[in-house]
């Protein structure tokens, strides 16, 4: 486990920080830090620090900030996931490792056949930032609300629609994905337990998704999750 925390830029003064209560527990309980150990923090927004501990204790982080880096984004895309509501311990896997492979943007995604109807917005916020910290992201991802799938398609983003029976494989669709998606957001869609519902692939159709399959055997929703983000990454990051 990283000893990467996240801190509010507020609370660095002066080349001084302070963790919150909730981040001081985490890395005195479970991290184990001391006084004169060092941490690497981050904003969030991009920024690395590194800094020694003056003052550790449960409910306040004490210390001193070391030095800092921008870390400049090697994509120059954005990825944004629609993550649809599927069983609580499948959903949560598919939000950690969509979050541990860079995804920019989260929209939670009710689907006609969804098997659940909320969420805890802020449960999900706090399991993204410790998937950040395992990570070790500098750039951690807006969660959005919940919203239905016609209220997430966006039409001045390229749309992906995983469906199985899609003729064409990402990797087939490679060109036309890579002319579209320079400086803009890529949009990814996945079903939900039980597929897309007749009226959602009439939808993704009228709107001129951009459609793909990961081959011909039938990936559960988390599976289909990671391989789509994993070869997206794989084809736009490293064949560019």
């Amino acid at each position: 486990m990283s000893n990467f925390s996240l801190i509010n830029k507020e609370n660095i003064k002066n080349s001084n920080f302070v963790l919150d209560e909730k981040e001081s527990h985490h890395i005195i309980s479970v991290l184990r830090i001391k006084k004169n150990d060092q941490l690497i923090l981050t904003d969030g927004e991009g920024t690395i620090y590194q800094a020694i501990v003056n003052e550790a204790h449960k409910k306040t982080v004490k210390g001193k900030i070391l030095s800092k880096e921008h870390i400049i984004p090697e994509r120059n895309f954005k990825l944004h996931l629609a993550i649809p509501l599927i069983k609580n311990n499948r959903f949560k896997i598919a939000l950690e490792k969509s979050v541990e492979l860079g995804v920019d943007e989260l929209t939670p995604v009710k689907f006609d056949k969804s098997v659940k109807s909320s969420i805890n917005h802020d449960k999900l916020l706090s399991s993204i930032h410790s998937a950040c910290k395992q990570s070790m992201r500098a750039y951690f991802p807006r969660l959005n609300k919940l919203k239905n799938f016609t209220e997430w398609h966006d039409n001045q983003s390229v749309n992906i629609a995983c469906l199985i029976n899609s003729d064409k494989t990402i990797f087939e669709q490679l060109d036309t994905i890579k002319n579209l998606s320079k400086n803009k957001k890529i949009n990814l869609i996945v079903g939900p337990e039980g597929d897309f519902s007749e009226n959602e692939k009439k939808i993704i159709n009228e709107k001129n998704f951009i459609k793909v399959n990961l081959g011909r055997t039938i990936l559960r929703t988390e599976t289909a999750i990671v391989s789509l983000i994993s070869i997206i990454n794989e084809l736009l990051i490293n064949n560019d």
